[in-house]
C-alpha cells in the first residue's frame, strides 16, 4: 500500500475545507440551500455546487444559513452534473432508496468517510434532489453510492438531515485518519476504462457484457484501498494485450493466404 502521509500533518479542518466539496442537485426550497450551507460550516465545509437550481438564491437561503451565507454567497453554480464529475477524483453520492444492480454495492456513511480521509485527490459529495433524489444516469457516474439505513416504514430523510449524517462522518473519520492512499487521478481511470472497453470489445463482448465489466472493476477501485500504482500495473496489462492482439490481426491481415 502506498503511503501518502510523508508530508506535514495537516490540521483535520483544513483538510477537510480544501479535499471536500459539497454539490446539491437541483434544490427545490431555498431554506434547505441554507440549511444544508449550515451544516457544512458545522462540519469544515466551505464549498457548495449548486446544480442547476430551481430556486432563485437569495435572501431567505441566507436567513436559513445564519453564520454560514458566506457559503451561500459564494456557491457555484453549474448547469450539468457531469460537469462536476470530471473535475474530482472520488464521487460520492448519497440515496434513500437501495437499487437492484447486484455488481453495485451501496456503502455506509462510515464507510464512505473512511475511504474519503485516507485518500488523496479531491472529492464530492453529492446530495440528491429533494423530492426524487438522483437519477440512474446520475448515480452511474459515481464513485460510492452511500445509503443511509433508516426505518424502513419512512425512510426518506430531508436533504439538509441526510447532509448532515454524512458531514459528520466525514468530520470523524477526517481526525481519525491520515491519508494513506495515493488515489489515481479522474483522467487516469477515465483513460484506463476506455482502453478496457476496447479491449473487451476485440475480444468480442457484447455492449451489456463490457458495461457490466466496467461496473465490476470500477467497484473495485472505488470500494478498496486501490492506488495509483496499482491501476498503472492493471492499465499497462490492458494497454500490452491490447497492442498485442492488435498487431497479431494486423500481421495476419498482411499475411498472403497460401
Amino acid at each position: 500500500m502506498e503511503n501518502a502521509s510523508n508530508q506535514k500533518r495537516v490540521p483535520p479542518c483544513e483538510r477537510i475545507s480544501r479535499e471536500v466539496s459539497v454539490a446539491f442537485v437541483q434544490p427545490l426550497y431555498e431554506q434547505n440551500i441554507g440549511y444544508m450551507a449550515r451544516a457544512m460550516k458545522n462540519f469544515c465545509l466551505k464549498k457548495l455546487y449548486l446544480v442547476s437550481p430551481r430556486c432563485t438564491l437569495g435572501l431567505e437561503s441566507r436567513k436559513y444559513a445564519m453564520h454560514a451565507a458566506d457559503i451561500v454567497e459564494n456557491a457555484v453554480i453549474v448547469e450539468k452534473f457531469e460537469e462536476l464529475v470530471g473535475k474530482h477524483d472520488i464521487v460520492a453520492c448519497s440515496t434513500g432508496v437501495k437499487g437492484e444492480e447486484p455488481l453495485r454495492r451501496h456503502v455506509s456513511p462510515a464507510e464512505m468517510a473512511a475511504i474519503l480521509a485516507e485518500s488523496t485527490g479531491s472529492k464530492l459529495v453529492v446530495i440528491g434532489r429533494e423530492d426524487w433524489g438522483l437519477s440512474r444516469q446520475e448515480l452511474s457516474l459515481c464513485d460510492l453510492i452511500v445509503h443511509i439505513e433508516a426505518n424502513p416504514a419512512y425512510p426518506s430523510l430531508n436533504a439538509s438531515h441526510a447532509a448532515i449524517i454524512l458531514f459528520y462522518e466525514i468530520y470523524n473519520k477526517y481526525h481519525s485518519y491520515e491519508p494513506r492512499i495515493e488515489r489515481p487521478p479522474r483522467t487516469e481511470v477515465e483513460a484506463f476504462f476506455r482502453y478496457l472497453d476496447r479491449l473487451a470489445e476485440t475480444l468480442g463482448y457484447q455492449e451489456t457484457e463490457r458495461e457490466r465489466l466496467a461496473l465490476t472493476i470500477k467497484r473495485l477501485i472505488n470500494e478498496t484501498r486501490f492506488t495509483k500504482r496499482d491501476l498503472r500495473a492493471l492499465f499497462g496489462i490492458v494497454r500490452d494485450s491490447l497492442n498485442a492482439i492488435e498487431k497479431s490481426e494486423k500481421q495476419e491481415k498482411n499475411t498472403p493466404s497460401k
